[in-house]
């Protein structure tokens, strides 16, 4: 990891932290250009919180492999997030997720990128939490290579015309793109439960990776 460099600065979200000892944090942070990475802090401060985006500078231990962090200069603490349970446990979900299904110290930068953008969305009160789950499982279907064609996907899987454009629209917008989408209310004949749906059929997906 980062070739045995002492000191290392790198952008990226810390993940998780875990209790590691009586005075130390295990932190599991997915950084640019090195994947998912654990290192360990000794104080636990706002910096350290789970869904934190910064550039972290970590410094090599004297003993044994590993990194502990030295200081954390907050891009974004994406506090907005924090406001509603829905939101934070859809981003938890995520985070278990990417541990799950990518091995450690592999990058995947686009997926880091993806989360990033997504997470931003979470953020936006007016764009359903549900949308943005599916959005984000449906983009690293994309990135993976896995995702089937949106449109004769959804077909096979009996979702109506107009729940098939929906996802068609959010599978192609931007950021600003989604907001728009749902400044105005939804077509009537779209299910409450949508996305819901549609979130947890991409597992299979990932499952069968």
């Amino acid at each position: 990891m980062f070739n045995d460099e002492k000191f290392v600065t790198v952008s990226g979200v810390v993940l998780s932290r875990n209790l590691s000892g009586e005075n130390s944090l295990s932190l599991t942070l997915f950084l640019k250009k090195f994947g998912l990475v654990r290192v360990t802090t000794r104080k636990s401060s706002g910096d350290s919180e789970p869904f934190i985006w910064g550039n972290f500078y970590l410094q090599k231990k004297h003993k044994g492999r590993g990194y502990s962090i030295k200081e954390v200069e907050v891009i974004d603490d994406m506090f907005t997030l924090r406001t509603g349970r829905e939101k934070i446990l859809t981003a938890l979900e995520w985070s278990d997720l990417i541990t799950k299904y990518l091995i450690f110290e592999q990058p995947d930068d686009d997926l880091l990128t993806n989360l990033y953008w997504n997470m931003k969305l979470l953020t936006v009160s007016n764009v359903p939490v549900k949308a943005v789950d599916w959005r984000f499982r449906w983009n690293w279907l994309k990135l993976w290579g896995l995702a089937p064609d949106v449109v004769k996907y959804h077909i096979a899987m009996k979702f109506n015309d107009e729940e098939i454009f929906l996802l068609a629209q959010l599978d192609i917008l931007d950021t600003k793109g989604v907001i728009n989408l749902f400044s105005k209310p939804l077509d009537k004949n779209i299910r409450e439960n949508i996305f819901k749906v549609a979130s947890k059929l991409t597992m299979k997906f990932l499952d069968e990776k």
